[in-house]
């Protein structure tokens, strides 16, 4: 009898010239061959549709988290139906619905239906968090301003808006690599943040980005478009996907943060929710957390120093069973040394 391979749905390889990033590559790999739903199949796709937005920039959080929703753009028609109705019943004014704003009484009472909708999404939703005590993921001897002398501007630039432009290409380069396919359109939309606040900064981001992409991708893409949410229509259509991964984000790094200040270490396997969390944390947590396989997927991985080296440490987060009091699940840890930024 022949038994069929694995139809799995991540198609990077091994590529230990990626450091770090090979790292979080072998740990979806694996997560896609031990659980087939686990990431979307974008295989008759024409074109993805992203969104990213990054969150815990404020001094008191332990992370800064990248967060991005991939979907197939085919299938956006059931989310953009239901977020028609949803900003019909809950937000006649166009509010902006974002984390940080959801202490607002009309945005919190869309926050379910909200949520809801983003369930109708065939992709993935997946949230980075580099903990702050990393300077740079990357090999301290490399400088992509000397690599590429298009990103010499790069040099005008604070050391941490670097890092971080960085760190997005290559989350989002990884991304690219292992779930798209031949020809394949994208659309990227990004908040409209630091790395792109300008028409300068959006060209050098995008020079960047393909620079980077050039060395994770075995195949070609079709059409690469990155915009802001600048480009939304005034209908909070562009908004309100980037807000998918604004929320989750938000929420994510609440509830990392809150575990660090209850116990001096998530060591344990599983570990329960902690208590006196606000509202629109645990809407988001216990969102996050569905355990009937949603179409939009979820993943959470985060990179934090070694105790005693320079090596990195990745690890896989898991969010089950919160009704039922379990908050968290920390999978095996994986050891990884520093990216080369090409």
């Amino acid at each position: 009898m022949i038994v069929s391979p694995l139809a799995n749905n991540w198609y990077l390889g091994d590529r230990p010239d990626l450091g770090s990033m090979n790292v979080i590559n072998k740990l979806i790999k694996a997560l896609d061959v031990c659980n087939p739903s686990a990431l979307p199949c974008f295989a008759g796709a024409k074109q993805l549709m992203i969104g990213s937005d990054y969150s815990g920039q404020h001094s008191t959080s332990q992370y800064e988290a990248l967060a991005f929703v991939v979907s197939d753009a085919g299938s956006l028609r059931p989310w953009l139906n239901a977020r028609s109705r949803l900003r019909a019943k809950h937000l006649p004014n166009c509010r902006r619905m974002a984390f940080k704003r959801l202490n607002d009484r009309l945005r919190a009472e869309a926050l379910p239906a909200f949520l809801s909708a983003a369930d109708l999404l065939h992709g993935l939703l997946l949230v980075v968090l580099f903990d702050k005590r990393i300077d740079s993921i990357f090999v301290p001897d490399e400088d992509p301003k000397a690599i590429n002398p298009k990103l010499r501007p790069l040099a005008k630039w604070p050391a941490q808006t670097e890092e971080k432009l960085l760190r997005i290409c290559h989350v989002m380069a990884l991304v690219l690599a292992g779930l798209t396919r031949q020809d394949q359109h994208i659309l990227w939309v990004t908040d409209q943040d630091d790395i792109v606040a300008n028409v300068e900064r959006h060209a050098l981001f995008t020079e960047a980005f393909g620079n980077i992409a050039s060395h994770y991708l075995a195949h070609t893409l079709g059409h690469l478009r990155i915009a802001t949410t600048a480009s939304d229509t005034g209908n909070r259509d562009l908004e309100d996907f980037v807000a998918i991964a604004d929320i989750a984000a938000g929420a994510v790094c609440h509830v990392l943060n809150a575990y660090r200040d209850s116990t001096p270490q998530v060591s344990r396997l599983v570990v329960p929710f902690p208590t006196g969390m606000p509202p629109k944390v645990h809407s988001v947590l216990n969102w996050f957390s569905n355990e009937s396989p949603p179409l939009l997927k979820r993943l959470v991985i985060a990179i934090e120093p070694s105790e005693n080296s320079a090596k990195l440490i990745v690890k896989h987060y898991a969010f089950p069973g919160l009704n039922a009091g379990f908050g968290l699940t920390l999978w095996p840890s994986w050891v990884s040394q520093r990216s080369r930024l090409v």
